[in-house]
């Protein structure tokens, strides 16, 4: 769970951010790649107002993230730390996956399921997030099933 321990340090226990504007815009900016390879900039600003719903975050020098995107510099140092773990969890997967079989218990590897403190803590996030994004069907789904 090493990619959800690196969000679990950035955000502590209770959601607030502990890096600076410009890591957090390099965040919000991997999420809105990863939700949609085109680069959009209306998207990049609703992902990070959003974001802030449910992060604590503190912009100074910028007065609001539309100012942070025009005119801070994204710093990717953190998030290509997550961006390896993240990907090494889904190796990890997809490997079990392909020697077990797709029905193989990923114990620990499955967010999902795992009752680890960052599993947890990433489940959370991700239902205060669905608040105010509209998932597809399925995925709201399964978020409605989740304990909060």
């Amino acid at each position: 769970m090493g990619a959800l321990s690196f969000l679990l340090k950035l955000f502590k226990l209770k959601p607030g951010w502990n890096g600076t504007p410009e890591m957090y815009l390099a965040m919000v900016m991997e999420v809105q790649s990863r939700n949609n390879k085109e680069y959009s900039v209306v998207e990049v600003l609703q992902w990070g107002e959003i974001m802030q719903k449910v992060i604590k975050i503190d912009l100074s020098p910028y007065k609001d993230f539309a100012d942070l995107l025009k005119n801070g510099k994204p710093d990717f140092s953190k998030v290509e730390k997550m961006r390896e773990k993240i990907d090494e969890l889904h190796h990890r997967k997809e490997l079990k996956q392909a020697i077990y079989g797709t029905d193989v218990d990923l114990g620990e590897d499955d967010v999902m399921k795992s009752d680890s403190e960052s599993a947890v803590f990433a489940r959370k996030m991700v239902k205060d997030l669905s608040e105010y994004v509209q998932f597809s069907p399925e995925e709201q789904k399964k978020l409605d099933e989740l304990d909060h």
